[in-house]
């Protein structure tokens, strides 16, 4: 096990090294120490101050106060866990477009400030998914997903004169977003229900590569990611990246709910006008994002918001505090459907690795609003949320009671 080690060249940073080696090649013993001694070191930072660190440990069901108080520290500033951080519209846009920066290391192995490596099987350490990779907004995968949506809907409330409650995410959102996916990806229907169980154990795969999550959450992304690998084989690993998606999608549509519901005559407006379902998605998307942030390592060594930034170094750009950038947003607090320049934000980019399959979550999301719309359009927050923690790159829901 390496020692964490203290940079000498800004503020005596405290990191730990990566873990040199794939999840499944290292014992239980070393991995659960790694975990426990990077999330510790995290703790301490968030502790003595540093806003980055506080984000990485996922204890708060609002980072939004984390990501003002490093906007406060200027559009780029450095943490004591080894990171670059911006939230600046303009400096995130060129990070995300240039070729100066990449997804991994020019070796392919982990970087700095990476907490685990699963290898060549995990599309989110690759630099972009295959070309083959299937996109539900392809031709003809609208009308399978609508459909998808609309009977699950139906199965969970058959009478659409009567008053139901409901879990919204585990009742409807997740089981139709999860069962679309698997049909546009050609998963055989006495395999479906493995499909799900699989996409569900990977949930925390994004987060797991900055945050460090618990031994068994690790161990059982790790098994789930070979098995879906293998019942997605025919896909040629494109849609590894797909079922990802999925998680993604779930996150969009619970974000965009909650925030309609939040504002009943933004929800009024949507239902009376079902058109609008897209224009919700693209508000969410800069307004609560289901990706918060976007890791970056500098190529070779490139100036950045006037600093030299060395080859290797590791760069992180909050999405989600770029898209309440007030220099590029007017009110950025605000959700507004109405918005003239939501499509400005930078979540889901297109060089990132959410990017072939941004469309898909698109899709699925704008879906999932219209049926609801369409089929309760007195629905409302009927408890409070629950939310997923050590969860600093997704953010979503785990759970929302709704009535209608």
């Amino acid at each position: 096990m390496a020692e964490p080690t203290v940079t000498d060249d800004l503020t005596g940073a405290l990191t730990q090294p990566p873990l040199g080696r794939v999840v499944r090649a290292v014992a239980d013993r070393e991995l659960g120490t790694h975990l426990l001694e990077t999330r510790g070191i995290h703790w301490i930072h968030a502790a003595n101050g540093d806003p980055y660190a506080t984000v990485l440990r996922g204890q708060s069901d609002d980072p939004y106060p984390a990501y003002e108080r490093l906007r406060a520290r200027g559009p780029l500033s450095f943490s004591p866990t080894g990171s670059w951080v911006t939230g600046d519209h303009a400096l995130a846009a060129r990070v995300l477009s240039s070729a100066d920066f990449g997804v991994s290391g020019a070796d392919g192995a982990p970087v700095p400030q990476q907490v685990l490596s699963y290898g060549e099987g995990c599309p989110l350490e690759r630099e972009r998914a295959l070309p083959s990779a299937r996109d539900a907004a392809e031709a003809g995968h609208r009308a399978v997903v609508e459909r998808i949506h609309r009977e699950t809907l139906e199965g969970l409330a058959p009478d659409a004169s009567a008053s139901y409650a409901f879990e919204l995410v585990g009742g409807y959102v997740r089981p139709a977003v999860t069962a679309a996916a698997a049909a546009v990806l050609g998963v055989p229907e006495d395999r479906r229900g493995e499909f799900a169980d699989l996409v569900e154990r990977l949930r925390p795969l994004s987060d797991s590569l900055l945050a460090p999550q618990s031994l068994r959450t690790v161990r059982a992304a790790d098994d789930a990611l070979a098995a879906l690998a293998a019942l997605l084989a025919d896909s040629s690993g494109g849609g590894l990246l797909s079922a990802l998606g999925v998680t993604a999608a779930v996150q969009l549509t619970g974000n965009a709910v909650l925030a309609l519901l939040a504002h009943p005559e933004q929800w009024r407006e949507l239902c009376d006008r079902p058109g609008l379902a897209a224009a919700a998605v693209e508000e969410t998307l800069r307004y609560d994002p289901p990706v918060q942030l976007d890791a970056r390592v500098v190529r070779a060594e490139t100036e950045l918001a006037g600093r030299r930034l060395p080859a290797g170094a590791h760069v992180v750009v909050l999405t989600a505090a770029a898209g309440r950038d007030p220099e590029v947003f007017t009110d950025p607090e605000r959700f507004d459907l109405a918005r003239p320049d939501a499509a400005a934000h930078l979540a889901l980019h297109p060089a990132g690795p959410y990017g072939p399959v941004a469309a898909s979550v698109r899709l699925q999301a704008e879906v999932a609003l219209r049926t609801l719309a369409g089929r309760f359009p007195g629905l409302r927050q009927a408890g409070p949320v629950l939310r997923p923690r050590r969860a600093p790159v997704g953010r979503g829901l785990l759970s929302v009671p709704v009535s209608a």
